[in-house]
């Protein structure tokens, strides 16, 4: 990396993602499953309940706006 950043050579070359040499994907194929330690289990499980919260605060207020709750005054 070094010797590129004391080169100074005027021409640059694009090479179009379609027309550069393939790499080799990798597969999730046998893996199993992940070992998640408490404190990502409790963020997942955060995120999940705080998506919950939101789409039933949307549903809501999607309800309240066409007016199938009624408003007590």
């Amino acid at each position: 990396m070094a010797t590129l950043a004391t080169q100074h050579d005027p021409n640059l070359y694009v090479i179009h993602p379609l027309d550069d040499v393939q790499e080799q994907k990798c597969t999730s194929e046998g893996l199993g499953l992940m070992e998640l330690t408490p404190t990502v289990r409790f963020s997942l499980t955060a995120l999940r309940v705080y998506l919950i919260a939101m789409t039933l605060v949307i549903l809501y207020r999607t309800l309240t706006l066409t007016h199938l709750f009624t408003h007590h005054s």
